[in-house]
């Protein structure tokens, strides 16, 4: 399903503002928060792991990723 130009405009600023709000985690903020149509979302130094995961399922919707990954197989010697 494609997204219309208002939706990706939409995830571009969502992306955009959770990619500074891990910034502002990672350099020391104690807590950031995220608000999009009255939804306010908010994550501690402890949550990095959720914002991450945030950010990459906005990736996805916006094609800047691909959902699944490819395995590594592990090596054997004989």
């Amino acid at each position: 399903m494609a997204l219309t130009e208002q939706e990706r405009a939409v995830l571009v600023a969502r992306l955009d503002e959770a990619r500074e709000a891990l910034h502002q985690l990672e350099i020391g903020r104690s807590e950031v928060s995220l608000n999009y149509n009255g939804e306010a979302m908010a994550f501690a130094a402890a949550d990095r792991g959720s914002l991450r995961q945030y950010i990459r399922g906005l990736e996805a919707q916006l094609g800047l990723r691909q959902t699944a990954r490819a395995r590594s197989r592990g090596v054997i010697f004989r």
